[in-house]
């Protein structure tokens, strides 16, 4: 069951100052994607285009597979509008079908089964592309390095975990969904990953960033 917090965050975000609903929210606009609003599907288009691209970036470094695969994905999508559920979150649901859709494309260029473990077995490496905009406000250059270092070398759970948490804004009941965990063991696992970035001194950075996501 999800929690009330959780709903009451998630109204709020679409509504504008005066209490009515933001036309431009993205959850409004993929209700009128569904009824075959081709404007409202090329906002949507424009608004996740590059986290999409940043997110499979992190997962594979092949900009071909990348490519295809978010061009496949939206391209599903306005075939099968008409049959698409109504998300809470566009962003978790679009992410969810291209970390999906970019391991399967995987699995098939290296011709293995489909398994569990093999569903787990890819890189996830953090770089800074969308997300530099935002770091550039906190810190210089150069702890950025120190930065982009230290969170690489935490466990590929543990990246995945903080950069969805914090760079990309996800709910933890979100995290837990796309790596198959529950949000309790996502709550351990960022706070372990935050405990090894104290140790190199970015801790600051991430505790910024959360009171714009609080846990």
């Amino acid at each position: 069951m999800k929690s009330a917090t959780t709903h009451k965050n998630h109204s709020k975000d679409l509504q504008t100052d005066d209490g009515t609903i933001r036309l431009d929210a993205p959850e409004v606009l993929w209700s009128r994607m569904k009824e075959s609003d081709a404007a409202a599907f090329s906002q949507l288009y424009s608004i996740f285009i590059k986290d999409l691209f940043s997110y499979a970036s992190r997962i594979t470094k092949n900009k071909e597979l990348i490519e295809d695969s978010v061009q496949d994905l939206f391209v599903e999508l306005w075939k099968s509008r008409d049959s698409l559920p109504q998300v809470r979150s566009v962003k978790f649901y679009l992410y969810k079908r291209i970390k999906r859709k970019i391991i399967r494309k995987l699995i098939e260029s290296r011709k293995l089964p489909l398994n569990r473990n093999i569903l787990e077995d890819y890189n996830f490496e953090i770089t800074f592309s969308h997300e530099t905009e935002l770091i550039d406000k906190q810190i210089s250059r150069e702890k950025q390095e120190r930065l982009l270092k230290s969170l690489n070398k935490l466990t590929r759970r543990q990246k995945e975990a903080i950069t969805l948490r914090f760079f990309d804004g996800l709910r933890n009941t979100e995290i837990a969904a796309l790596l198959a965990m529950s949000p309790k063991s996502v709550r351990n696992l960022i706070y372990r990953a935050m405990i090894v970035l104290k140790d190199e001194m970015t801790i600051v950075l991430l505790l910024t960033i959360s009171d714009w996501y609080p846990l």
